[in-house]
Order: structure tokens, then C-alpha cells, then sequence
């Protein structure tokens, strides 16, 4: 897969669509002359370039097949990572970020100065991508002010003002005078206006909470996954996913009470499984950080009860 770093433009090619790199999404770049509809549609979105106009009021345009882009426009621009997060219902805001590598991410959200050491980060649910990668959102700050400690409407609406596509901030970062066209960014606004209440529910909860049970690192691989289900399978309607899920749960069920092989119960666990990343995709929670809850919510009760460890053991054990 190219990548944005050693192509830092995108043109045309004269072939076939060249797969390319853009933050955490996968893009492909239409072949010259090709129609806006012929390219394959998601979970890949198709980028057409075209010629700037000439009076360099160059908009981002949405089409069947992804999105017409301005040609030579940089692949690490922030307005096409903007758009692109427009068609995967995720929300770009800008933000000054602390993470390390196995470290949950710390927002700081202020107003912009000419120094303003502010950037692109994009939201999902409550995962953050962000130097390359996804992280668990541990706190948000505000103008010193942790998130938690702010009525939830006053949340909502510091967050909104991140995520503004008309903030000082996102204009001091445009690279020249291109722009969203208004659609795009009127369907940017309904996906932060849709996305952004989980993220305020949520903060009280992460910053309260620590890692007691020292599995940051296992949690990567499972938010991995989830970014890996939603490029695979995107986000179905979510009447239509609960059933199949319902109907794989089922069948696990009739597996397990009938004593099948363990081959057929590794099948359908892992279709349960799959249609749990599904679901957290849909309504936009941080599978990880949900598992984390339930671990760490599950180790505080048995300390509560017993005053130390104390995990579940079946009556054929005992035996």
C-alpha cells in the first residue's frame, strides 16, 4: 500500500486504482478518465482527482463512488482527512493530545493562538486516532477544566466548538483556499451533532478509572480488530445486525447445550464475536475500553465481597 509520506500528492494514475494511505482510512485513486460512478464503493471510498479551477476556490466534492478531490491536493492534508471522516460517521476535531504507546489518550482542548500547537485527531465513539494509531480516550480537558467536572450540556458544546469546521483553528491549518462543499460539511455536522453525546457520557467514567488489572496492552489488539470489522463489514442498520447476531448467539447456544465438538463451537464463537465488533461499530463504543469496564467493574466487586480475588468456580471443577 502506498504510503502518504513517500507520495505526498495524488494524481491520476493511468491504469488501475492505486490503493493509498490516509490516516487510518484506505483510499483508492480513480484511474484517468474514469467515470465518478465506476470505482468500487465502500468499505473503500474512491478519490477522482480533477483540475483545480482557476480562480483556486477548489471545493471536496462527495460523489456515488467517494469523494472528487482537487488534483495534487497532499494525501496528509487535514480538509481531506476531514472529508474522509465525513463518510466513515466519524468526527475530526482539533485538539492538543497526550499518549504514549500503550497509553490511553489525554485531549486538551483551548482556543487557537498563532503558536497553537493544536492538531487533527478524529473520534470514534470513544477511540481516538492519533500519532498514527487508535487510542482509548482517557480524559478531555478544557481550558483547564476536566470534561467530567462540566454540566453535560457545557460537554457537548466545548466539544462542538472542537469540532467546528469554521474554527480559527481548522482554518489556520487549511492548506490554500480549498473547502468542504456544503453538503459535506452539513453531513459533518449531523455526524458530530449524532456522535458527540456518547463521548460526554463517556469522559466521567474514563477519567475516574485507571488500569488495575495492567491490560492496555491486550486492549490495542482488540480496538485493532474493531477498526479492522468496520473497514470489512462498515456499519449495517442496526435492526438487521442485532438479529444476526441474536441468530449466531442462538446457535452458540444449541452448540454448547448439545456438547458439540469444540471446532463447532469455535465457530460460532467467533461469529458472536465478530458481530460484537459490528455492533460496537454501529453504535460507535470502544469495544475495548467496554471490555475494560466490565473486567475492572467484575475486579472491584470481588474485592468488595471477599477482600481478594475470588473467580468463579464450576461445580464439575470441583468435583
Amino acid at each position: 500500500m502506498r504510503n502518504p509520506e513517500a507520495d505526498p500528492a495524488f494524481r491520476a494514475p493511468n491504469d488501475a486504482p492505486v490503493p493509498v494511505s490516509v490516516g487510518p482510512y484506505t483510499v483508492l485513486v480513480a484511474p484517468e478518465g474514469a467515470s465518478e460512478a465506476s470505482a468500487p464503493r465502500a468499505p473503500v471510498v474512491t478519490l477522482h482527482p480533477h483540475p483545480a479551477p482557476p480562480d483556486g476556490h477548489a471545493e471536496i466534492r462527495r460523489v456515488p463512488s467517494g469523494l472528487l478531490v482537487p488534483e495534487g491536493r497532499p494525501t496528509a492534508d487535514d480538509l481531506l482527512m476531514r472529508a474522509l471522516a465525513v463518510l466513515h460517521g466519524d468526527v475530526s476535531m482539533y485538539a492538543h493530545v497526550e499518549a504514549g504507546p500503550r497509553a490511553p489518550c489525554r485531549l486538551t482542548l483551548a482556543p487557537h493562538t498563532p503558536d497553537c500547537g493544536q492538531r487533527l485527531i478524529l473520534l470514534r465513539g470513544t477511540l481516538v486516532f492519533a500519532d498514527s494509531r487508535w487510542h482509548s480516550l482517557a480524559e478531555v480537558v478544557c481550558d483547564g477544566t476536566p470534561l467530567a467536572q462540566l454540566p453535560p450540556a457545557d460537554r457537548i458544546s466545548r466539544l462542538s466548538a472542537a469540532a467546528d469546521p469554521a474554527s480559527a483553528c481548522a482554518d489556520s491549518h487549511a492548506v490554500g483556499t480549498a473547502r468542504l462543499d456544503p453538503r459535506l460539511a452539513a453531513a459533518a455536522a449531523d455526524v458530530t451533532r449524532r456522535a458527540l453525546p456518547a463521548v460526554a457520557a463517556s469522559a466521567p467514567y474514563a477519567a475516574a478509572h485507571g488500569d488495575e488489572l495492567d491490560i492496555g496492552g491486550a486492549l490495542d489488539s482488540v480496538r485493532d480488530l474493531q477498526h479492522r470489522a468496520h473497514r470489512l463489514y462498515g456499519r449495517l442498520e442496526p435492526e438487521r445486525a442485532l438479529s444476526w447476531f441474536l441468530e449466531e448467539l442462538g446457535e452458540l447456544a444449541q452448540a454448547m447445550r448439545r456438547r458439540e465438538p469444540s471446532v463447532r463451537i469455535e465457530e460460532e464463537l467467533g461469529q458472536v464475536a465478530a458481530w460484537c465488533l459490528c455492533i460496537a461499530n454501529i453504535t460507535r463504543v470502544d469495544l475495548g475500553g467496554a471490555l475494560s469496564r466490565a473486567l475492572h467493574q467484575e475486579h472491584d466487586r470481588q474485592l468488595r465481597k471477599y477482600g481478594s480475588l475470588h473467580p468463579y468456580v464450576s461445580q464439575e471443577e470441583a468435583c
